[in-house]
């Protein structure tokens, strides 16, 4: 029988912090390799690095990855095959099954908002090209959002915040993250709306009883939803700073805590009386 490595590997802490420095300094993971063993690999790209893509061993614990022993390159089909071999040979010596991980039918839409799409305005990775495009002859508006667009571009896969930021591209709240974001906070919007009485025209929720879970109304954009979340938790924060200054301070909390022991605590026994000398 092969006994299979244990998830937590010798020594992988002592590379964790290289990675997190170089995952700082712009590395995307593009591929993923997992293993039955939450062990796997993982390919990464930069291209402001001076090796621009690298190779990755990790394992997976409690949903945390520690990445080490990485192999870096400078061509991306190189990085591939280094990817592949790694996977193969790690696959034959611990006898392990690569865990199925489901495509992503999903499309993902991003806007040009502040120039028309050209060459250099837009990400164009190896490992994440477009698959489609739609150029507007002027600025205008999208329907849906809070916002004017030059055109729009379609990638197989997210794009990441700072690829975003970079380019100055606004994702579709069809796309499949914005979609999963405004659903989470709609159950936090939703939950205030009802405690705060809100009337119906002025809520950006409704309840759905057949999921059990508040959803966004159909014209309430994401800048919309965002804006009330960050009111929600600016009013919670001054709730509690609020309850906090009105705490008595932390000696005077001892001391009303020791008064109430004492008070609850049974009466003292009644002590007994020492015989007189003279009795005995």
């Amino acid at each position: 029988m092969f006994l299979r490595p244990a998830p937590v590997w010798p020594g992988c802490c002592q590379h964790q912090g290289g990675v997190i420095l170089e995952e700082n300094q712009g590395y995307v993971i593009r591929r993923t390799i997992l293993f039955d063993n939450k062990c796997g690999f993982v390919l990464g790209e930069n291209p402001k690095a001076p090796n621009p893509y690298v190779t990755w061993q990790f394992n997976e614990q409690d949903g945390h990855r520690d990445f080490f022993w990485g192999h870096y390159h400078n061509e991306p089909d190189m990085a591939e095959r280094d990817l592949h071999n790694r996977a193969e040979d790690y696959q034959r010596r611990y006898h392990v099954f690569e865990v199925e991980q489901a495509p992503d039918k999903e499309t993902y839409k991003y806007y040009s908002t502040q120039r028309p799409i050209d060459i250099g305005t837009y990400p164009n990775s190896y490992f994440n090209r477009p698959v489609h495009m739609d150029l507007y002859f002027t600025r205008q508006q999208v329907m849906g959002e809070a916002f004017q667009a030059w055109g729009a571009i379609i990638y197989a896969h997210p794009l990441t915040e700072r690829e975003m930021q970079n380019y100055e591209l606004r994702p579709s709240r069809e796309n499949l993250d914005i979609r999963r974001q405004m659903d989470a906070q709609a159950q936090v919007v939703g939950k205030w709306e009802d405690a705060h009485h809100v009337p119906d025209q002025k809520r950006l929720t409704w309840f759905y009883p057949d999921f059990g879970s508040y959803v966004v109304k159909e014209y309430i954009t994401p800048e919309q939803l965002a804006v009330r979340v960050r009111s929600i938790e600016r009013q919670e924060a001054a709730r509690a700073h609020k309850e906090a200054k009105h705490q008595p301070p932390i000696a005077e909390q001892l001391k009303a805590a020791q008064r109430e022991a004492q008070e609850q605590r049974a009466p003292d026994a009644p002590k007994k009386k020492a015989p007189d000398r003279g009795d005995r």
